[in-house]
């Protein structure tokens, strides 16, 4: 053979060796390997634990079994997919007793996954709602529940524990909700949530229209339930407080009825000849005036005192009565 040929020769003998390589790695001695043992990987497989084994990648057969527990990755996260090259992979069986009796094929890779169960909103909506509502004031209601990504976690069953709610809240009014989900093995992931706490309560609500400085009755109210954190001002929940007072603006039928809405019903109005009673130390006079403002109960008015045309200001105490203290 001429040394050219041989060299020809050699060139393909080491490119076929390298195929095999790189399609699979198999014994150097197939068939003493047959009688003691076999162990045929497969190219993909998915993990229940965190730990992949030769028993989830192969079903050893003969004296091959003793290697079914041998660790081929640790620490797989769930969903977590992982390759481990076909010679490394070798090498921890072989580390861990495998000899040229047993036949092997190996690919030249293979990828383990982990499985996992998603953890979405829909999923743990229910879970913080049950929790929260523990917690939350009367009228408090769960509105709105975001998380920003699916959590993954093991297989199995779980249960979540809800942290306490952030003070913050952002400009639409979601709050920071701390998440922890945990498995019989302890916490398997965490994960921080948005919720948006709603107050609902009693509002007094008109029920059909007035104008502007109708005094409200009380067929012309009703009780709803409403939203309160969307409300402008201090709404009014009690019938009794509305019955009585003047509306400074005309009021719509549905409208909720807040403090700013209303005035007291006047009792003293312009032009008004009313009894000013002047207190003084120990002294309490009274005199005739005429009354410069509409006021109500309790509100403050200016009068012109008629004998000596000076301008006093006092407080509303009953119809036609104004209070002077000095």
């Amino acid at each position: 053979m001429t040394t050219r040929h041989a060299s020809k020769c050699a060139g393909r003998l080491a490119l076929a060796i390298a195929l095999a390589a790189v399609a699979s790695l198999v014994p150097l001695d197939p068939a003493s390997a047959t009688s003691a043992g076999r162990i045929q990987v497969v190219p993909h497989a998915t993990v229940v634990d965190s730990t992949a084994r030769l028993s989830d990648l192969a079903a050893p057969e003969g004296d091959a079994a003793k290697l079914a527990e041998v660790e081929l990755a640790t620490g797989l996260a769930p969903g977590e997919a992982r390759r481990i090259g076909g010679q490394m992979l070798l090498g921890r069986l072989r580390d861990a007793g495998l000899d040229d009796s047993i036949a092997y094929t190996i690919p030249a890779a293979v990828t383990v996954t982990r499985a996992f169960q998603p953890l979405g909103e829909a999923d743990l909506q229910p879970e913080v709602e049950a929790r929260l509502g523990e917690r939350l004031a009367p009228g408090d209601r769960l509105e709105g529940f975001e998380l920003a990504k699916p959590m993954r976690i093991p297989l199995g069953s779980y249960r979540v524990e809800v942290g306490e709610l952030g003070d913050h809240r952002t400009g639409a009014g979601y709050r920071s909700l701390e998440l922890r989900v945990v498995q019989d093995d302890g916490e398997v992931t965490t994960a921080t949530a948005r919720v948006k706490i709603a107050t609902f309560g009693p509002v007094v609500v008109m029920r059909q229209p007035v104008e502007r400085g109708a005094v409200l009755r009380a067929e012309d109210l009703r009780i709803e339930e409403r939203r309160l954190d969307d409300l402008p001002g201090a709404v009014v929940a009690d019938v009794d407080e509305v019955v009585g007072k003047q509306a400074r603006v005309a009021l719509a039928a549905g409208r909720a009825l807040t403090n700013q809405a209303l005035a007291n019903a006047s009792l003293i109005r312009r032009g008004d000849v009313v009894r000013v009673i002047v207190e003084h130390d120990h002294l309490r006079l009274s005199a005739s005036a005429e009354a410069l403002d509409n006021a109500g109960a309790g509100e403050r008015v200016r009068v012109v005192n008629s004998s000596s045309g000076r301008e006093l200001t006092g407080r509303v105490i009953d119809h036609g009565t104004v209070l002077v203290a000095y």
